[in-house]
C-alpha cells in the first residue's frame, strides 16, 4: 500500500524553552556537595538508614503503626520548615540545594536530633549525647554558590552538556518564580460564522474559524516548593463554573450549597510543571513546560501530598505525608521542630485536620449510614489526589491552555526565551487495513456505522495472514477455545468471531454439549465450552485438574490452542468483613481466577485472553451483565480482546509488511528484524533482604527473506532464557514464578549490571535465530537508563568508564556482525517531551496556515548529526468532542441535566480534555550503510501499526510485545514496581493507568 509522495513544510510550536546564557543569566543556587558514593558522609547516611530499618517493629512481616522512622522523610520535612521552602535534599545524600543560606549550626542541630531519634535515644537526652558523626560531617560541608549557566550549558571543550542533579532542581525554582511574576492571561475566543444554505433550503450559520475576543481574565499562578506552579486562587469546579472569571473566593463561599453532594463541592486547580531534559545532538538542555489539572482530595488522611499556603512571601509548601491507609505528617519531624523552637504552625494545622477527620471517619447518621466527609471550601491546606474515574473535574487542561502557556512564557521571559520549534515533511505512514483509502470507501463506512452493521474499526489481521503466521510457527491449525459461563458472554463471543471472519453469527452453533468445533476459516476454528467451575473466583483447589481436562479434550497434534475466557473483577464481599483494606486486596488477588487460569493454561502452552462478562457498581453494590451492544462494531472489548489473543499466539501478519514496505517509499527499508527489550525492577519488598531481581522480557519480529512472505515473532525472558516462538516463550514465562530477591549483598549498580549481562546473552543467542539477517534493537531509554551508560545523552562521543561495572552498550563484547545495526532508544515520559501547541504549514503559494493538531514525525530544524525525532499523536478520543481546543477549564460549561433532550447541555467540566502526546525516537550507534531517518520512520510505523490495538501504541510492536508479556504474568501485580518514577514509566508506556 503506497502513500502520497507530496511533502509538506510543517513547523511544530511547543512550550519547551532552550537553555541559553541569556535565559539563565543571574540564576544561582547554594549547593552542599556531600561527595561520591564512598564518601564518609554518605556512608554514615546509609548506616543511619540501616539503623532505622532495624529499629522498626515487625508483626508477621508487616510494619507496625510507626511508619515514620525514615531518615529522609524526617529530614526533608524539617528542612522545608526551617528554610523558605526552596530546598531539595537528595535521597542518597549526594547533595543539598537551596536558594537561600542555611546556617551550619542549624544543620548540625537537625541531623543531631535526626540521628538520636533513629537510634531511639530519648528526645530530651539527644542534645547531651556524643556528637553524631553524620551531623558533624554535614555541618562541616561549606555550601558553594553555583551559577546555573556554568553548570547547565555546554562547556568549551565541546563535550555534551551534563548538568549535575542539583541544577535540575534549582532551575525549576528560578523559572517558576519568573513565570509567577506576571499574570497568566486567559483570553477567550469567539466563533467566526458564515451563512450557508442548509438541505431544507434555509440559510443557517456555521462556524468556520475562531478569533480572540476582548474577554481576558488575569490568573495568578503561585510557585510550589517542588518547582511547579499552581493557580491557587482560581479553583475549577461546579461551584466556581457559574461565577465570574477570575473567581472571587468570597463569592464562592456564598455560592456553596447548604446541603451539597460530594460532586458539587469537588474542585481542582490548574498546575504548571517545569522539567529540564537533554536530547542527543542538542548542545544544551531544554526546559519542558506542561499544563495539568491537580485535583483536591476531600480528606488529608487519604492523601499522600498536601499543599500548604504559608504566605505570599514563601512558595506554597508541598508536604509529603507518611503512613499506609490513614496518613499524617511525620511525627518525628514535629518533635525536632518543637525542640528547635521552629515555626511548625503549618504542620500543626495539618495535624489538627488529621485528628478531626479521624474522629469523623466512622460517624454514622440516624439510619446507620456512614457520613461522607465532603471537600471543604478552598483554604490554606489542600490535599491532592491522583487520577480517578469519578470526579467533578475531568483530567487534562486541553491544547488551548498550552498555547496560552507559550504566550505566557514569551511575556515572562521576553527575548531571553528561545522556544523550541520542530519541522516535519508530513505523513510517513501508509493507510492501515481498517482505514478507507477513497472517498467512496469512507462514505460506505459511515453508512454501515449508521445502519449498525459491522465495520472493522480495529484493524483485524486477515484470516489468511493469521493462518500463514501460525503455519510459519510450526502449527497446522489455530483452535480458539471460548470458555464462558453466562449466555450473554457466549453471544458476544460468537458475534465477535463471526464478524471478524465474515460469517453470519446465526450460523454458528456451539452445539448442545459444547464439544463441537466450528470452522471459522481455513486452518482456524472455534470451540464454545461452558466452564463456570474453572472460571469462578476462589481458592480453586480443582482448577488445575479442570484446566487439564479442557486442554486434554481439545488439544491435538500441530494445533495451537488459545483460550478466550470470561471473567469479572473480584470485589469485596461478606467474607471479607472485619478485614483491613490491605488484607482484602491480598485476598482478592489470591482468589482471582484469572491469574490462576493464566498459570494453568501456560503450563500446557495455551495462551489466554479474558473478556469481562459482569461489571460491579460500587454505589449500588450490584453486578450487571455486559450485553451485546445494538451496533455490531461497538463491542470494543470483544474486538480488542481478539487482537490481544492473536498477539499472544505470535501472529505477525501482512499488516506489518504493508506498514514497513510501502510502494514508492521515500524511506526504503532493507529486510531487517526488530528486537524489543523490556526491563524493569521488581517491587522492593522489605520482607526480603537484598536487591530485587530485574525482570527482562524480549521479543523479535522477523520478516520473511523475500517480500510478502510469512513473518515470525519469537520471545525470550530471563526466567526462561531461550529464544522460542512467542507463544511458547510467553507460556514458559507465565508458568514460572518471578524470582525472589537476591541476598548476596550486591547493590543497585551490580543488579543493573547483571541485567545488562542477561541482555547481552539474549542478543548473542538471537544471532543464531536470524540466520544472518541484520536487526535493530529497541529499548525504552528512560526505563533502562541505569543499565547501559553508553546510551546516555551526556556520554555520546565519549569513551567507556573503566570503573563502571556495567556494559557500555547492550551488545558490548560481541562480534561486530552480531551487534544490532542500530539501537533505537524510545522515550514516552511526557514530562521529558516537548508539548505541542500548534502546527503551522507553509504552502506552495507562500501563505502560512495554522493546523491545530498533528500526528506526524518531527525533527529539529537544523538537523544536527545524531538528533532525535519526535512523534506527535492525536489522542484517540480527541477528535470526538475536541474539548479544550478553544477554551480553558476555567471557562468549561458545567452543563445541564434535563429529561428534555432539547434543553440538555453536555457537562464539559467533568469530561477529559486532551492534548497531543509525544514520544522520542532516537536511533543511536547506527552502523554505516543504514540511514537513521529510515530507522526512525520504521519505529514510528511499528507504533502506528499496532499488534493488538486499533490505534498507535506508545511502544513499537516488538517492544510492546515484550512489555505485554510481563504485564500478563499472573504475579505481575504483586511484583509491579511501587515507586512513582517506575509507575509513571509503565503508565506512559501503556497509555493509561497501570
Amino acid at each position: 500500500m503506497g502513500r502520497s509522495s507530496t511533502q509538506r513544510d510543517l513547523t511544530a510550536h511547543t512550550t519547551s524553552i532552550r537553555c541559553t546564557t541569556e535565559l539563565l543569566d543571574g540564576m544561582t543556587a547554594l549547593v552542599w556537595d556531600f561527595g561520591d558514593y564512598h564518601s564518609p558522609i554518605r556512608r554514615a547516611w546509609r548506616e543511619l538508614g540501616s539503623t532505622a530499618a532495624q529499629n522498626k517493629k515487625w508483626i508477621k512481616g508487616v510494619q507496625d503503626a510507626d511508619p515514620f522512622l525514615v531518615p529522609y522523610s524526617i529530614a526533608v520535612t524539617v528542612l522545608q520548615q526551617i528554610t523558605d521552602g526552596y530546598v531539595y535534599l537528595d535521597k542518597y545524600l549526594a547533595f543539598m540545594v537551596t536558594l537561600n543560606p542555611v546556617e551550619p549550626e542549624t544543620l548540625k542541630t537537625v541531623f543531631t536530633y535526626l540521628e538520636g531519634i533513629v537510634r531511639r535515644v530519648p528526645l530530651d537526652e539527644i542534645p547531651f549525647m556524643d556528637q553524631p558523626t553524620l551531623a558533624r560531617l554535614v555541618a562541616d560541608v561549606a555550601p558553594q554558590e553555583r551559577s546555573l549557566a556554568e553548570n547547565i550549558l555546554q562547556s568549551e571543550d565541546g563535550k555534551p552538556a551534563s548538568p549535575d542533579g542539583w541544577a535540575y532542581e534549582a532551575v525549576k525554582w528560578h523559572v517558576a518564580k519568573k513565570l509567577a511574576a506576571k499574570p497568566f492571561l486567559d483570553r477567550a475566543v469567539e466563533p467566526v460564522r458564515e451563512p450557508y444554505e442548509a438541505a431544507n433550503g434555509k440559510t443557517q450559520l456555521r462556524t468556520v474559524d475562531w478569533k480572540p475576543s476582548d474577554n481576558v481574565a488575569a490568573v495568578q499562578y503561585r510557585p510550589i516548593s517542588n518547582g511547579d506552579l499552581i493557580a491557587w486562587e482560581q479553583p475549577i469546579g461546579p461551584i466556581f463554573a457559574n461565577l465570574a472569571h477570575p473567581v472571587d473566593l468570597g463569592e464562592a463561599d456564598k455560592a456553596r450549597p447548604e446541603n451539597p453532594t460530594r460532586g458539587q463541592v469537588q474542585y481542582a486547580m490548574s498546575r504548571l510543571s517545569v522539567k529540564m531534559a537533554t536530547y542527543t545532538a542538542e548542545p544544551n538542555p531544554v526546559l519542558n513546560l506542561n499544563a495539568h489539572i491537580r485535583r483536591v482530595n476531600n480528606t488529608v488522611i487519604h492523601a499522600s501530598t498536601v499543599l500548604v499556603d504559608q504566605g505570599a512571601d514563601r512558595p506554597l509548601l508541598s508536604v509529603s505525608l507518611d503512613g499506609r491507609g490513614l496518613r499524617q505528617t511525620n511525627k518525628h519531624a514535629l518533635e525536632i521542630l518543637a525542640k528547635m523552637d521552629a515555626d511548625r504552625s503549618s504542620l500543626n494545622a495539618i495535624e489538627e485536620r488529621v485528628t478531626d477527620e479521624r474522629n469523623r471517619l466512622n460517624l454514622k447518621d440516624e439510619n446507620g449510614k456512614r457520613i461522607d466527609i465532603l471537600t471543604p471550601p478552598p483554604g490554606s491546606i489542600r490535599p491532592t489526589m491522583p487520577k480517578t474515574d469519578s470526579f467533578a473535574v475531568g483530567t487534562g487542561p486541553g491544547i488551548y491552555h498550552l498555547s496560552l502557556l507559550r504566550e505566557h512564557v514569551e511575556r515572562s521571559f521576553g527575548d531571553t526565551a528561545s522556544l523550541l520549534d520542530l519541522k516535519s515533511k508530513g505523513n510517513v505512514f501508509g493507510k492501515r487495513a481498517h482505514e478507507p483509502t477513497t472517498a467512496a470507501e469512507e462514505k460506505e463506512k459511515r453508512q454501515k456505522k449508521k445502519d449498525g452493521e459491522y465495520v472493522d474499526l480495529v484493524g483485524k489481521p486477515s484470516p489468511e495472514g493469521i493462518r500463514r503466521s501460525i503455519k510459519e510457527a510450526g502449527y497446522d491449525k489455530l483452535r480458539i477455545l471460548c470458555l464462558w459461563y453466562q449466555d450473554a458472554t457466549l453471544t458476544r463471543m460468537i458475534h465477535g468471531l463471526a464478524h471478524t471472519y465474515g460469517l453470519d453469527p446465526h450460523d454458528i452453533d456451539p452445539g448442545p454439549d459444547g464439544e463441537d468445533t466450528y470452522p471459522l476459516a481455513d486452518g482456524i476454528e472455534a470451540v464454545f465450552c461452558n466452564a463456570e467451575a474453572l472460571l469462578e473466583h476462589g481458592p480453586g483447589t480443582q482448577r488445575a485438574a479442570d484446566a487439564q481436562k479442557i486442554t486434554g479434550k481439545f488439544a491435538g497434534p500441530d494445533v495451537l490452542l488459545a483460550a478466550w475466557c470470561e471473567t469479572e473483577i473480584p470485589v469485596r464481599g461478606e467474607e471479607h468483613e472485619g478485614m483491613k483494606s490491605a488484607e482484602v486486596k491480598a485476598a482478592l488477588a489470591e482468589n482471582d481466577a484469572k491469574h490462576q487460569v493464566v498459570r494453568e493454561f501456560a503450563k500446557t502452552v495455551v495462551p489466554s485472553q479474558f473478556l469481562v462478562g459482569r461489571e460491579y457498581d460500587p454505589f449500588t453494590k450490584t453486578f450487571s451483565t455486559v450485553k451485546k451492544p445494538a451496533k455490531a462494531f461497538e463491542d470494543h472489548r470483544v474486538h480488542m480482546g481478539l487482537l490481544d489473543l492473536y498477539r499472544s499466539c505470535g501472529v505477525v501478519d501482512d499488516r506489518f509488511e504493508r506498514a514497513l514496505y510501502l510502494d514508492d517509499d521515500p524511506y526504503p527499508l532493507p529486510r531487517i528484524a526488530f528486537c524489543g527489550i523490556h526491563i524493569r525492577k521488581q517491587a522492593t519488598d522489605y520482607k526480603f533482604k537484598g536487591q530485587p531481581k530485574r525482570i527482562i522480557c524480549a521479543s523479535a519480529i522477523i520478516p520473511s527473506a523475500d517480500p510478502n512472505g510469512p513473518w515470525r515473532m519469537i520471545g525470550w525472558s530471563n526466567i526462561h532464557p531461550q529464544w522460542e516462538h512467542y507463544t511458547l516463550a510467553q507460556s514458559n514465562f507465565h508458568a514460572a514464578n518471578y524470582p525472589l530477591h537476591t541476598q548476596d549483598g550486591e547493590g543497585e549498580i551490580q543488579r543493573w549490571a547483571l541485567a545488562g549481562d542477561d541482555v547481552r546473552t539474549a542478543l548473542q543467542e538471537l544471532h543464531d535465530e536470524l540466520d544472518g539477517l541484520p536487526y535493530a534493537l529497541m529499548i525504552d531509554g528512560h526505563a533502562s537508563r541505569r543499565v547501559w551508560p553508553g546510551l546516555h545523552n551526556n556520554k555520546q562521543g565519549l569513551g567507556e568508564d573503566p570503573d563502571d561495572p556495567r556494559l557500555w552498550l547492550p551488545a558490548s563484547g560481541l562480534p561486530q556482525s552480531w551487534n544490532p545495526i542500530s539501537i533505537i532508544r524510545m522515550n514516552c515520559a511526557q514530562a521529558e517531551m516537548p508539548r505541542l501547541v500548534a502546527v503551522t504549514e507553509k504552502q506552495k503559494n507562500g501563505k502560512t496556515i495554522t493546523v491545530k493538531t498533528s500526528s506526524d514525525l518531527y525533527y529539529p530544524e537544523d538537523r544536527p548529526e545524531g538528533h532525535p525525532w519526535f512523534l506527535f499523536t492525536e489522542p484517540r478520543n480527541y477528535g470526538k468532542k475536541r474539548h479544550g481546543q478553544w477554551k480553558t477549564r476555567w471557562r468549561a460549561d458545567p452543563g445541564k441535566a434535563s429529561k428534555n433532550a432539547d434543553e440538555r447541555k453536555e457537562n464539559e467540566l467533568n469530561s477529559p480534555w486532551y492534548s497531543m502526546t509525544t514520544r522520542e525516537i532516537t536511533p543511536m550507534h547506527t552502523r554505516e550503510g543504514y540511514d537513521r531517518e529510515t530507522l526512525a520512520v520504521a519505529a514510528a510505523r511499528l507504533s502506528h501499526q499496532a499488534l493488538s490495538w486499533s490505534d498507535r501504541t506508545r511502544y513499537p510492536a516488538p517492544l510492546h510485545a515484550a512489555l505485554q508479556m510481563d504485564l500478563g504474568h499472573p504475579q505481575y501485580r504483586r511484583s509491579a514496581p511501587k515507586d512513582p518514577e517506575s509507575v509513571e514509566i509503565l503508565r506512559e508506556a501503556i497509555g493509561g493507568d497501570v
